[in-house]
């Protein structure tokens, strides 16, 4: 009986649990190379042009000269530049839908939604709460965050407060500090590192 047992075992195919949901987007460009660790410990990588799907709880990451785009399903963009690293996760809550969630860890990352969506950004410090944007987010090693708006409004808030950002403005995230007061930048330099891996 136990010799029967090991051979079902081994004979039913062993399914990821992140190839039972349905992908949150995909990585469709890198310059250099973007590692993927799944849920379940896989590891997956992508170089070039291509399709890597991206599911709830991967953990996403460039290594120096490495960037990515990434196509989320509802049409948001994503850039990530090098040396960056974020965890994706979800929140259902009723009445409200889901909101995805980007962990970023360190680095930058650029964010563009198709229309209103339910998107945050939370780094060590800060947490920037999106409707429909395009921004710029970089994190230094120890936390501090950059908040720069190309387009639209954005919360960013610290434990200790929440202030909005508008159109063509910056704002710093502190630990143990409010955001600061959001001053005039002109944001086309802080996003010039999307101009080779951007896919329009």
């Amino acid at each position: 009986m136990l010799g029967v047992l090991v051979l079902l075992f081994v004979l039913l195919p062993v399914v990821p649990a992140a190839a039972q949901l349905a992908p949150i987007g995909n990585v469709e460009n890198a310059v250099g190379t973007v590692v993927v660790q799944r849920a379940d410990g896989r590891i997956d990588q992508i170089r070039g042009k291509g399709t890597l799907p991206l599911y709830a709880g991967d953990h996403c990451k460039t290594e120096k000269g490495s960037k990515a785009f990434i196509r989320l399903v509802d049409g948001t963009q994503v850039a990530m530049n090098e040396d960056t690293a974020f965890r994706y996760q979800q929140r259902d809550e009723r009445g409200k839908g889901s909101t995805r969630i980007f962990k970023l860890l360190f680095g930058e990352m650029w964010f563009k939604t198709a229309g209103p969506a339910q998107l945050e950004v939370e780094t060590p410090v800060a947490t920037a709460a999106i409707k429909g944007t395009e921004f710029n987010m970089k994190v230094a090693p120890d936390g501090n965050s950059v908040l720069t708006v190309v387009d639209g409004t954005v919360e960013f808030g610290t434990p200790f407060g929440t202030c909005p950002i508008v159109k063509s403005t910056q704002s710093f995230g502190q630990r143990g500090k409010k955001c600061t007061k959001p001053v005039p930048i002109d944001p086309a330099p802080a996003t010039a590192w999307i101009a080779d891996v951007v896919v329009r």
